[in-house]
């Protein structure tokens, strides 16, 4: 009955021990979910949304920029460093409310948000440049090379920018600079067109996003936006991974979309 009783002392002393070590546990990750919770499976801030967009900069600046088929430019753009979101539509032509089918005029644009802080303006524009053809005459006014300024200091950069790139090219630059005045959104299916071909990704973001308009303003959903494209590097991917708010599984099938490279757009004139 002695040894019994010591054995059974035991026993309670170390179900004691256990129980104050979880409850301990239960505490810490109490305070952790105070700060941080699990949406997909992926580390997010609470709220819900990913760790990027939770510091987002409020402040921003705005860059309008046609250069043909707009797929490919989200995709670009959305992967650089310093840019906050994108998002596409149509721009520069006479009629309200554009359609893709019935464009009256209007050519297919591009709209980015960005840190000044971070990245230039005159950065944006040499991005531009190398991602289409301005010496080319397009066969349609839809695919035109544009750049429309927001202020005269953007219109003066956009100037020097073009001759410049007339000289390197030694070729005359068709490039159009005009005044911003009106951006009509695209259609839901052009926005972030790369992810929505990856369907298990479109829909971890969907799930925290469910309305298109912050689906659109997201710089998570900018960024895999441009993995997928295969812009970016791998190696900012493997530093951002964890601020995109994707699960595990997601954000190992980025890093596998990524490793792939450039997939084939649209083509741009």
């Amino acid at each position: 009955m002695v040894n019994l009783s010591k054995v059974t002392i035991v026993l309670v002393l170390g179900m004691f021990i256990l129980g104050a070590v979880l409850s301990l546990s239960l505490v810490d990750c109490k305070k952790e979910d105070e700060t941080m919770g699990v949406t997909n499976g992926g580390l997010v801030p609470k709220g819900g949304i990913p760790a990027i967009d939770a510091s987002a900069p409020v402040r921003t600046e705005t860059a309008t920029l046609a250069l043909g088929c707009f797929w490919g430019p989200d995709s670009r753009f959305g992967s650089i460093d310093g840019v906050v979101h994108t998002r596409i539509g149509y721009t520069g032509g006479s009629s309200n409310n554009p359609t893709y089918y019935n464009l009256g005029g209007h050519s297919e644009t591009i709209q980015i948000y960005y840190d000044p802080t971070k990245v230039t303006y005159e950065e944006l524009l040499e991005v531009f440049w190398d991602s289409h053809h301005p010496t080319a005459q397009p066969y349609s006014r839809q695919y035109m090379s544009i750049v429309f300024y927001h202020s005269g200091e953007q219109r003066r950069l956009a100037i020097e920018s073009k001759e410049c790139e007339e000289s390197r090219s030694g070729l005359s630059v068709i490039t159009e600079i005009i005044p911003f005045s009106e951006f009509y959104l695209a259609e839901d299916y052009h926005q972030k067109y790369y992810l929505r071909q990856e369907a298990d990704l479109l829909k971890e973001f969907r799930a925290i996003y469910p309305k298109i308009e912050d689906f659109i303003s997201s710089t998570a959903v900018a960024r895999v936006n441009g993995y997928v494209g295969g812009y970016g590097t791998l190696e900012n991917l493997e530093k951002e991974t964890n601020s995109l708010g994707l699960s595990e599984a997601g954000s190992i099938r980025l890093l596998e979309i990524a490793d792939r490279g450039l997939i084939p757009g649209c083509v741009v004139p």
